[in-house]
């Protein structure tokens, strides 16, 4: 995948300007011990801001977002995965956008906060994933995530 055909495609489909207040959920501040560090490395910023080096040393803390932040800062997260298909951003972003089970719920308090054209970007992502030698492994457990989103693109 074109590197920067993708961002451009998620700089169309995601805004960038008015990031979240809330970065951290409540929840995720009592049972997240990293929460303030995420919060810190984002707060305030645009997505298209956040070093690649902050996203790939803090993709394990995404699961610690706010489901705003977490709409706000994906593309973040998946254009630093596109830019390196090795690191954690990668493999954090795809479980984040997979998460194993209750898709039904998932799908209902997070994928529909995205509008078709982001969830178009997403799905897009996913398939990269999908044909990346290094995520062989995975293919099966995204199945059912990019499923989710080419439906979600579609409307």
């Amino acid at each position: 995948m074109d590197k920067e055909a993708f961002r451009a495609r998620a700089l169309v489909a995601f805004p960038t300007e008015d990031p979240p207040a809330e970065v951290v959920s409540d929840l995720a501040r009592e049972v997240h011990s990293d929460a303030s560090q995420i919060e810190r490395a984002l707060m305030g910023q645009a997505w298209t801001a956040v070093p690649q080096k902050v996203l790939e040393d803090r993709a394990k803390d995404i699961v610690a977002l706010s489901v705003s932040a977490f709409v706000y800062y994906v593309p973040a997260f998946l254009c630093a995965a596109v830019n390196n298909p090795e690191s954690d951003a990668a493999t954090y972003a795809m479980y984040a956008l997979c998460p194993l089970g209750n898709f039904d719920t998932f799908d209902k308090t997070t994928c529909a906060l995205f509008t078709p054209q982001q969830a178009a970007v997403v799905a897009a992502f996913l398939a990269f994933l999908r044909d990346e030698p290094s995520f062989t492994l995975f293919v099966e457990e995204m199945k059912p995530g990019l499923e989710l989103w080419k439906r979600r693109s579609a409307g």
